[in-house]
């Protein structure tokens, strides 16, 4: 009884760890469940995986709304009219375009951030008056 409860632990574990992870151990996982093609879905890992990107996500529509609550600069400006999405592909190729000295101390969240702030830039007054 005593195994089986340290292994659930063992295994709930990663789930409720910070919801940020370096880019180094993500890519790692992600190309372990390349590797795997379609039967990639079957594994547990490809829906942790999926949990941390939109977990790192809602952090960073919550820091957006609190931003524009208290009328300070955002990181990157989404249209109102649409939601915001970012692709699989365009995702992966930030996440791979770090250097990889670089991947061990950067976070996934500030990759998507970086994602988010080219995809959706934000204008200023002078530009949306032109526009």
């Amino acid at each position: 009884m005593r195994k089986y409860l340290l292994a659930c632990f063992l295994i709930a574990a990663p789930v409720t760890a910070a919801s940020a992870q370096d880019v180094a151990h993500f890519l790692v996982r992600v190309d372990t469940l390349l590797r795997r093609g379609p039967f990639a879905l079957l594994s547990p890992d490809f829906y942790r995986l999926k949990r941390l990107v939109e977990s790192n996500g809602d952090e960073l529509k919550l820091e957006f709304a609190t931003a524009k609550a208290r009328h300070e600069h955002t990181a990157f400006c989404p249209p109102v009219a649409d939601k915001t999405r970012v692709n699989k592909n365009e995702y992966l190729a930030a996440l791979r375009a770090v250097p990889p000295s670089r991947r061990a101390t950067t976070d996934t969240k500030d990759v998507l951030r970086s994602v988010l702030e080219r995809k959706y830039p934000c204008r200023s007054p002078l530009q949306k008056a032109a526009a």
